[in-house]
């Protein structure tokens, strides 16, 4: 089977998903919280006037919210239709004053960007997972066009809090598929296009995994999270929590704290790290 990342094909699929990339922060308890966690990264790592570049933009839903910091923002994608979703969701919110450009492009090759261009670059869901085997040369990329001292917001697709988040899945893909192919999902982190939701290839990592990669380039661990903790398996306590606004920020801050200890940040279904460009 292709593990390949074909740049073609992940594209056609994110024109297809349409406006569910809009919503699938909002789908369960433990994916507002994963929207919580991420947006804090970007407040505490974003400053007003800082330029942005937005890798894997999507349709929106961090652009809105690094516009609403200040920044001056480069959105990319690979997927035309989610450049378009990302306009009209940038400018519903009334905010598209923020954008500089938008354009296509691949985490693979941000060459139309000279090097030390931007003060931040983020680059949260699922490119690095998506290139599969190629990470190293994606995070070269984000670095190259990282200003000295300017940070890189990463998420990758976890495997083991995938695992957890969606065990039911996993015990009906064990009974189609049998336990050998789970088995090596577990052992290699690759998800092959016939166990994705998405129908293309993906790479899950563990924490120890995407610290080894990032040790390999200039930069320096800043903070690191897992996307949710508490929060998952316990919809029916979240769901009458959310319906008080007081009890969910305070739970909102208790999973900010869970998610970035040491034990916790293989548990979420993406992982967060910032690093800093040497």
């Amino acid at each position: 089977m292709d593990l390949t990342y074909d740049r073609s094909l992940v594209a056609a699929i994110y024109d297809g998903y349409g406006d569910k990339e809009w919503d699938r922060h909002e789908i369960r308890p433990f994916d507002q919280v994963s929207f919580h966690v991420h947006r804090h990264y970007l407040s505490g790592f974003v400053r007003d006037g800082d330029r942005v570049l937005e890798v894997g933009a999507g349709a929106g839903r961090f652009t809105v919210e690094l516009a609403q910091l200040g920044a001056r923002i480069v959105a990319t994608d690979i997927s035309p239709g989610q450049l378009d979703l990302n306009t009209i969701h940038v400018a519903e919110a009334g905010l598209e004053a923020h954008i500089e450009a938008r354009e296509l492009a691949d985490i693979l090759d941000l060459s139309r960007y000279p090097d030390r261009s931007f003060d931040v670059v983020v680059c949260y869901g699922g490119p690095l997972s998506y290139v599969m085997d190629r990470s190293d040369d994606a995070l070269d990329e984000l670095l190259r066009v990282t200003k000295p001292g300017g940070h890189v917001l990463i998420g990758v697709m976890s495997k083991h809090g995938s695992l957890q988040a969606f065990l039911d899945g996993a015990a009906a893909e064990i009974e189609e598929f049998g336990i050998d192919e789970m088995q090596a999902i577990l052992d290699t982190g690759d998800l092959p296009p016939n166990h994705s939701s998405m129908g293309m290839p993906v790479h899950l990592f563990s924490w120890a995994e995407l610290k080894g990669r990032l040790d390999r380039h200039p930069c320096d661990l800043v903070a690191v999270s897992a996307s949710a903790s508490i929060s998952i398996g316990n919809d029916d306590v979240c769901k009458r929590w959310m319906a008080d606004p007081a009890m969910w920020e305070r739970f909102l801050a208790w999973e900010i704290d869970a998610c970035a200890q040491p034990g916790a940040v293989d548990g979420g279904t993406h992982i967060i790290a910032v690093v800093r460009r040497r």
